[in-house]
């Protein structure tokens, strides 16, 4: 059943949706170190991360929507990140250097992406690319946040620049517990973010009646002097 601002879906039909599987393939994979994926749960988390072409419901912007749009988003970019991991284990370098060019699309101040692509280049034999990854981490981090790379990133920045990589080193999977960090404080951000929309949104609202009830108040005097 659908109205213009609501719809009812019967909860017994044989529906699909993409969100389903997308989240079923998250559950599946969650907890798990990229580097521990087994060929199962990778084929499940290729599928799902093909599933996402877009944001939720892009062009709406209520609360939940909003909300919503940002856990979902997150999920992708944790399976993407264990992806990586996975794929540099297996040596498929090129593939893994895809998907983290996706992260950077959404999130472009992701250093532990920029680090990953960087040793991606390097074990590819690309070394001048994984130079040029971290000018662009540099310029991604200034413009986005205005700070430097952290150190580890330099490091390797000057081992890729001797050529001291070390082609055997492992990818660095995120902290278990910091998929819950960051879906926290980007929640919170948006949070932020929101709270701003409506104060400006408020704001435009008594501005609009302030005029609404200045012209009628001038409808008025004309209308008793006539």
């Amino acid at each position: 059943m659908v109205d213009h601002d609501w719809l009812s879906l019967n909860p017994c039909s044989n529906l699909w949706t993409d969100v389903a599987d997308f989240e079923r393939a998250f559950s599946a994979a969650e907890g798990i170190p990229g580097r521990q994926l087994d060929a199962e749960k990778a084929l499940l988390l290729k599928d799902a991360v093909t599933l996402y072409n877009d944001d939720l419901l892009p062009g709406y912007y209520q609360d939940w929507i909003l909300f919503e749009r940002e856990r979902l988003q997150n999920m992708y970019l944790l399976m993407l990140d264990k992806l990586i991991v996975y794929l540099q284990f297996r040596g498929e370098y090129e593939v893994a250097q895809g998907y983290g060019a996706t992260i950077l699309r959404y999130d472009p101040a992701r250093e532990r992406t920029h680090r990953q692509l960087m040793h991606l280049y390097s074990l590819a034999g690309d070394r001048t690319s994984a130079l040029r990854q971290f000018e662009r981490c540099a310029h991604a981090l200034n413009q986005e946040l205005g700070v430097k790379p952290e150190r580890k990133t330099v490091e390797l920045y000057e081992r890729i620049k001797s050529d001291q990589i070390v082609y055997n080193e492992p990818a660095s999977d995120p902290p278990q517990n910091s998929a819950s960090h960051d879906i926290l404080n980007r929640l919170k951000q948006l949070q932020t973010i929101v709270s701003g929309v409506q104060r400006r949104i408020q704001r435009d609202i008594t501005a609009v009646e302030g005029v609404l009830q200045s012209e009628t108040s001038k409808s008025r005097h004309k209308t008793s002097r006539g």
